[in-house]
């Protein structure tokens, strides 16, 4: 048995008013069926209370939480926990007997944000089961002395056979995440300009389809727009990139007012040039992204990135050491460039074309 098991141990049988219960509301499933184990050795910690299925840790603190350097620990911690993937809510003692409501709906809100975790975690489960009975996926049995390969963002199927096709090995996971704002539109505006499918996204969620067949849509990419026209919109105006969709507003729609949604870490490039032209628009931040950054042990040789963001999300906590980045445009390029002199841009600012790269690259070190 080792020290943490040991000390796990003793902890359970010295658990605090607050634990116990917490854990008389939690334990066997009580609770939203969510399995809980109380005082769990994970990676150099003990955590009060654990969920494997959603990644889901619970802290009770005492008074002694509350002084200056134990604050400070606790945040260290929590960030690696959570750069780890985890989802940590922490608590004071109080709030279990005084509003357990309150502690409640944060664990639901928490399984909630969880899914995709469990969904992978589900995945793993399942290809380990695989792999025990000599049936490894592609994805997690590259062929011999083949290379290994970490996408920032889940790919689809087709992408995903294409760089299995190549012989390369796949690890995946979501660098950033989205989460679509509560908003109110400006009237008065019927041009509207999008620069990603999650701002098209954020406004199929909550305006209806009445209103879109009169909107004049300009947006970047041919996938956006794809989107846009999959929900009823009027496309006027693509670009691949937005510098080029704000030159096309100005030599061509100058004289119209637009309304432009975007999320809140947007590049300045098209807002800029639409201000030096004397462009009336309004902008509305209609989603935001936020990082999510997840410690690899392991080494890629190349490294997927499809955002500046997903780059700083990597970087948070992992190095690029020796790996290729392959980016997806030059914003991205930039980011990537902070951190190491191995960059691959893709030719075409679409995923597929990232994909491309990266096989031309490996087959090239193959021959």
């Amino acid at each position: 048995m080792n020290i943490k098991t040991k000390i796990a141990r003793l902890l359970h049988q010295e658990q605090t008013e607050a634990e116990k219960k917490l854990w008389g509301y939690v334990r066997n499933r009580q609770f939203e069926n969510l399995k809980f184990k109380r005082q769990h050795p994970l990676k150099e910690y003990i955590v009060d209370f654990f969920c494997a299925e959603y990644g889901m840790i619970i802290e009770l603190d005492g008074d002694s939480h509350n002084q200056i350097n134990q604050k400070e620990k606790d945040e260290l911690r929590d960030k690696h926990l959570r750069g780890l993937g985890y989802y940590v809510l922490r608590f004071e003692n109080q709030m279990v007997f005084k509003n357990i409501d309150v502690v409640f709906k944060a664990i639901q809100q928490a399984k909630t944000k969880q899914d995709s975790y469990a969904e992978e975690r589900k995945k793993q489960l399942e290809d380990g089961k695989k792999a025990r009975k000599g049936h490894l996926t592609p994805a997690l049995s590259p062929r011999r002395g083949s290379s290994t390969i970490l996408s920032t963002k889940i790919l689809s199927k087709p992408q995903k056979e294409r760089l299995l096709a190549a012989g390369l090995g796949l690890v995946e996971y979501n660098a950033i995440e989205i989460d679509h704002l509560d908003f109110e539109l400006e009237t008065g505006y019927d041009n509207y300009i999008f620069t990603s499918q999650n701002a098209v996204k954020s406004y199929t969620k909550k305006e209806n389809s009445e209103n879109r067949s009169k909107i004049k849509a300009f947006c970047v990419g041919k996938k956006t727009a794809s989107l846009l026209k999959h929900h009823g919109f009027s496309v006027i105006e693509t670009a691949d990139h937005a510098t080029d969709l704000a030159q096309i507003i100005v030599e061509k729609y100058g004289d119209r007012a637009f309304l432009f949604l975007t999320g809140n870490n947007r590049r300045q490039e098209l807002p800029t040039i639409l201000e030096k032209n004397n462009v009336q628009y309004k902008d509305i931040v209609v989603y935001e992204t936020h990082l999510a950054p997840k410690r690899f042990e392991r080494h890629f040789e190349g490294i997927l990135f499809f955002s500046p963001s997903g780059v700083q999300s990597f970087t948070a906590l992992n190095s690029l050491e020796k790996a290729t980045a392959f980016c997806i445009g030059d914003t991205t390029a930039n980011e990537a460039k902070k951190h190491t002199d191995n960059v691959v841009v893709a030719n075409k600012p679409t995923i597929e074309n990232v994909l491309v790269q990266v096989v031309k690259h490996f087959s090239a070190d193959t021959h």
